[in-house]
């Protein structure tokens, strides 16, 4: 048992009596800090007592607070130093802070509404910046103006500050500062295109009745996607001239890239029918303008793509076009781009996704075109190794879209009766999955030589109880504990 504080034996008398002796006025006493840390004794126990006692001294009632008010007698509380620092977290300055970053301030505009005294980039910064003697230092700051107007969404002066860039590029002698900066230019020039194309696409309305009359002018869409190509075009331009070419064909690919982006782009947001009444308005004539575009964007971006000289980034350029174009809905131009692909590991690898793309659109006879010319693709490699890799690429992607006929009919394209089995232990479980169970006892039967069967049954069982038991659990995610049907 804790032994009890020898202050507590003490009478009241003999505590007024110390109290006198120490020289303490009463009217001076030290009230006890609440925010003090407690003594253990519990909270809300009334106890009054802290492990840290508080020194800030309290001013009698009826006296001004006053530094010059004399001493009282007796000990003094120490004099604490308010000049220490605050800690950590005093006067922090985020990203987002115009004074870290001034360009996040714009001055009046018809789009912003302005901040007074904010700053943004003018012409006669552009102008200043021409008058740099040395190319390569020129065209750096050019390029820094660029990103700052694109920032502050000054698209016009970012359009011209990155042509004086590249006219700076052309003109410098030192090959590493060229390569260097045309670099520079070929980012800079895909993050303006992207700029370009998200200020003019049509706007969601929030009211049906809404006028596009209302609020400031936009940017025209024609008129951004044609300066749009221009600045790809000028990325393709000067990424050609690079001298290094392994970074020459590697940005080439980056501007085929930004090209295939574009395009995707403007099917989806400017050529697409709205949903409902809340849709753009945009006439149907405007939509197939913009579908036309997206169309000649890949077609420029595939005669791009041909002038590569490395392979790897050749196929990667072509690869990333049919993707592309497979995901913005443009299925047949995707199919033809996929198909160009000369090296046969990566037109099987594109004509894959884009049927696939093809398949969960419900575009049936699209999907099997684009199946076969893969299996073709992969038929036609000639290293085992890698044929098993892709073959194995081709079923998996033929099991997730459901088509288990056509998976069973690519098992021969596996170079090895091994990896065959293995994909056919995946269809067995796949069809479980899916609660086709005949189907696959037929085929398991009839098709499938006797000493795999055991092995494809279990296979199918083990699918019919994953099937069962994410039944069970969504049904159990639906239910409240108390038995009913749950309320969101």
């Amino acid at each position: 048992m804790r032994p009890a504080h020898p202050m507590l034996r003490y009478t009241a008398p003999l505590i007024a009596l110390a109290a006198t002796a120490g020289g303490l006025h009463p009217a001076r006493t030290y009230a006890q800090d609440d925010a003090g840390v407690s003594s253990g004794s519990g909270s809300g126990t009334g106890t009054g007592m802290s492990s840290v006692p508080d020194y800030r001294p309290v001013v009698p009632l009826g006296e001004p607070a006053s530094l010059e008010s004399p001493d009282p007698p007796g000990p003094q509380p120490p004099v604490i130093d308010t000049t220490a620092p605050l800690g950590p977290g005093v006067n922090v300055r985020f990203p987002d802070d115009p004074g870290i970053a001034p360009f996040l301030i714009q001055s009046e505009s018809a789009r912003t509404g302005g901040v007074p005294g904010g700053l943004r980039i003018t012409p006669q910064m552009i102008d200043s910046a021409k008058l740099i003697s040395e190319p390569g230092e020129r065209g750096r700051i050019l390029l820094q103006i660029a990103r700052g107007a694109i920032l502050s969404n000054q698209l016009v002066l970012a359009h011209r500050a990155t042509e004086e860039a590249a006219t700076a590029a052309t003109q410098e002698r030192n090959g590493l500062i060229h390569d260097q900066l045309i670099i520079s230019i070929v980012v800079t020039a895909g993050q303006l295109s992207d700029a370009l194309l998200r200020e003019a696409k049509p706007q969601v309305r929030l009211f049906p009745d809404e006028s596009d009359a209302k609020g400031p002018a936009r940017l025209d869409g024609d008129l951004a996607i044609r300066t749009a190509r221009l600045e790809w075009r000028r990325a393709a331009h000067m990424a050609a001239q690079i001298r290094n070419p392994t970074y020459r064909s590697e940005y080439l690919d980056r501007a085929v890239e930004n090209m295939a982006v574009g395009s995707a782009i403007v099917a989806l947001e400017y050529a697409a029918p709205p949903i409902d009444d809340r849709g753009p308005k945009v006439s149907d004539e405007d939509r197939k303008g913009y579908s036309d575009a997206a169309d000649d964007i890949l077609e420029e971006g595939a005669a791009l793509a041909d002038s590569i000289e490395r392979p790897i980034w050749r196929n990667r350029a072509m690869e990333r076009l049919a993707v592309a174009a497979g995901e913005s809905g443009q299925y047949e131009r995707a199919t033809d781009l996929a198909s160009r692909i000369k090296n046969a590991e990566a037109r099987a690898r594109a004509l894959v996704l884009v049927a696939e793309f093809q398949a969960r659109k419900g575009r049936n006879d699209d999907a099997t075109r684009s199946y076969n010319l893969a299996a073709e693709a992969v038929a036609s490699v000639v290293q085992r190794g890698l044929r098993g890799v892709l073959a194995g690429i081709l079923v998996d992607s033929l099991i997730s879209t459901g088509r288990f006929e056509d998976a069973r009919a690519s098992l021969v394209l596996y170079p090895s009766d091994a990896e065959r089995f293995v994909a056919m232990g995946a269809i067995a479980e796949s069809l479980g999955l899916r609660r086709m169970p005949d189907e696959a006892r037929a085929w398991i039967d009839n098709d499938v030589p006797a000493e795999y069967r055991s092995t494809l049954y279990r296979r199918l069982s083990n699918g019919l109880l994953r099937a069962i038991s994410e039944a069970r659990a969504r049904e159990f995610q639906g239910r409240d504990f108390s038995g009913g049907t749950r309320t969101e």
